[in-house]
């Protein structure tokens, strides 16, 4: 999880070759020397830059929601630890939260 003070945007590293999909942004208070601060806090997806469109978050994430999926499950072996730490229903719940998060375009939408 990422945190900062400010809105967070997609972001187009181009030293890295990346983009940064913030995902799943929450805004949260915190106390700060007496006052009370807005943060947010996201995942940060980071997904090869194939010169997509990044200027309107909703239509990237609908476009791209595929491969933003596929890294924000990560490897087998990733998921293969979840089953074997935490369990199956654990893992599903993991995989129910992505979809959540990631929904499917809908061919009418698109």
């Amino acid at each position: 999880m990422t945190e900062s003070k400010t809105y967070p945007v997609i972001q187009r590293s181009k030293r890295e070759g990346m983009i940064f999909f913030p995902n799943n942004i929450k805004e949260i208070e915190k106390e700060m020397e007496g006052n009370l601060e807005i943060f947010y806090q996201y995942d940060l997806i980071k997904i090869p830059d194939t010169n997509q469109q990044i200027d309107d978050y909703e239509l990237f994430k609908k476009e791209n929601y595929s491969v933003l999926r596929r890294y924000k499950y990560g490897s087998v072996e990733k998921q293969l630890e979840i089953m074997q730490e935490q369990g199956f229903d654990a893992w599903q719940a993991y995989c129910i939260d992505i979809k959540d998060s990631l929904p499917k375009a809908l061919e009418a939408e698109k």
